[in-house]
């Protein structure tokens, strides 16, 4: 029989064993049957392993969330999604069925007089055989197996303090929508934290929590908004640091309190080391990709947000939206296409996936199928207003047919939109104006963006808080502007020079040309 490893469940270090005449991989997420193989999703075979391990006891759903999901909070959709899937596969081979004990949880029945058996000893093993284990260790303690000789050295989690079912409850609405990503999903997070740290004061997943939330407030607001705002991310980090000095998520929020923007190398390491010890922390993971892209390293922040979809969460629309801008700014259009036609399955009124589709399309060359998305009224999230989505298809009419007048109408709209909100959308301005062929302004919108300096529009302090992006210097309309010796003055300015040189590194679009 399987044993649980470290929690989440790792794969790689379940011994194979039987449900019935089926021989299940949990190393290589198979199951076989003669000359039926199928390979299952890590998610599905997580499940699959600790319904297993139960024998045939019932396990609740947050059972299942803390085994397979690392006590992350879920939605009910991604948990019954799982299910079903082992529901298919218990059909496909005739062995077992996973039943929905109402209000209580699952558990896994089988056909047939063996139920769960380990393989046979001239097959290949892993580990050494252990017994079974009981329900309540399982769910409350959790073991992880080692072979050392020819024994098994078991080791227990410490113990965690339990909340309160209410403020569980919160927390884990705090978790659904904080991954939403949105202004207002994000203060409806934290509120939730807020009013689950009143009731349990000690909860320590709750306080890490609120200081992650702040940081997605500290990420979306001007300078002059900001204040107190780093304050609490600290005050609220160090208190579940004090609670659980293990709490990644308070790790995470200390990080980015100071932008990433000059900060890369330290934040490089400081992520590094974070994905190392929580290689399953979907926001350490994913901002160690958003910073790859920023300094160039499409590719190689591509394969972690890759990584982060199909192993940690696949519903995280942010996360959708930057890769599919990463794989767009590289060149992969069609592999930007389909993680947009994805994202689009999962979450079709989701605003970031809309704008993303819409500058992808523009960028990579398809004005006219950028006009016919945003004409569309259905394909519009109910948040982007018809005076948001005009700028838009003026910019396409203007690609389309590079008249004079629609040039300068969309050259008008995209100055407005960058002054605004410089922090936000000044640097898609200034890629808009690299577009449309005026790169004299585009040196000017990003001197005023990066240094405050210049005649494009009025004077934006930069503080110690205030956010910078780079990721667009990368993308395809400032790969025109090149060769221009204000591009390469202005990445010294910056200091990414300085970043590849320490790095060791080159940016894809020099390596790709060496």
């Amino acid at each position: 029989m399987p044993r649980p490893g470290p929690w989440p469940i790792d794969l790689a270090r379940i011994r194979p064993f039987r449900i019935g005449d089926v021989d299940v991989r949990p190393a290589t997420r198979e199951m076989v049957r003669s000359e039926r193989r199928e390979v299952l999703e890590p998610l599905v075979m997580q499940v699959l392993v600790v319904l297993a391990s139960a024998r045939g006891e019932i396990l609740s759903r947050d059972d299942l969330i803390e085994a397979c999901w690392g006590g992350r909070a879920v939605s009910d959709d991604a948990v019954s999604r799982v299910i079903s899937s082992l529901r298919a596969l218990g059909r496909t081979f005739e062995t077992f069925q996973v039943e929905t004990i109402t209000k209580v949880g699952y558990r896994l029945t089988t056909q047939g007089a063996e139920a769960f058996a380990e393989r046979p000893s001239n097959e290949p093993r892993q580990e050494p055989s252990a017994p079974a284990i009981d329900r309540r260790k399982l769910i409350a303690v959790g073991t992880a197996v080692a072979a050392i000789g020819a024994a098994a050295v078991f080791w227990q989690r410490p113990w965690r303090h339990r909340a309160p079912p209410e403020a569980l409850d919160l927390f884990r609405r705090g978790e659904i929508a904080l991954r939403m990503a949105t202004s207002e999903q994000t203060r409806q997070a934290l509120s939730y934290y807020e009013r689950a740290v009143q009731i349990d004061p000690r909860y320590a997943e709750a306080w890490g929590a609120m200081a992650l939330a702040y940081i997605h407030i500290l990420e979306g607001f001007a300078e002059a908004e900001l204040d107190g705002v780093p304050a609490n991310i600290r005050s609220a980090a160090q208190r579940a640091l004090q609670l659980d000095p293990d709490n990644a998520d308070a790790q995470v929020a200390l990080i980015f309190i100071k932008p990433e923007f000059r900060n890369w190398s330290r934040m490089e390491a400081e992520l590094r080391h974070l994905t190392s010890r929580y290689p399953r922390h979907w926001l350490a993971n994913g901002r160690l990709a958003a910073l790859l892209y920023g300094v160039g390293r499409l590719n190689e922040g591509i394969a972690i947000h890759q990584k982060v979809l199909s192993d940690i969460d696949t519903m995280l629309p942010i996360a959708l939206s930057l890769l599919a801008k990463a794989l767009s700014f590289a060149g992969r259009t069609q592999e930007a296409d389909a993680v947009l036609e994805e994202a689009h399955r999962k979450w079709p009124a989701h605003p970031a996936l809309w704008y993303s589709k819409c500058t992808h399309l523009l960028f990579s060359g398809r004005p006219r199928s950028a006009m016919a998305f945003v004409m569309d009224p259905e394909s519009r999230p109910t948040g982007v207003a018809q005076a948001q989505a005009e700028p838009y298809m003026r910019l396409a009419q203007a690609i389309d047919t590079r008249k004079p007048s629609d040039v300068e109408a969309a050259i008008e709209d995209w100055r407005q939109i960058g002054l605004t909100n410089v922090t936000l959308h000044l640097p898609t301005s200034a890629a808009v104006f690299a577009l449309l062929g005026r790169p004299d302004l585009t040196f000017q919108s990003l001197e005023r963006y990066y240094f405050n300096r210049g005649s494009f529009g009025p004077s934006t302090p930069i503080g110690p808080y205030t956010r910078r992006r780079t990721d667009l210097l990368f993308s395809q309309p400032m790969a025109l502007l090149r060769s221009d010796p204000r591009f390469a003055s202005l990445v010294q300015r910056i200091g990414l020079e300085a970043y590849w040189r320490k790095a060791n590194v080159l940016p894809d679009y020099r390596r790709d040309a060496a």
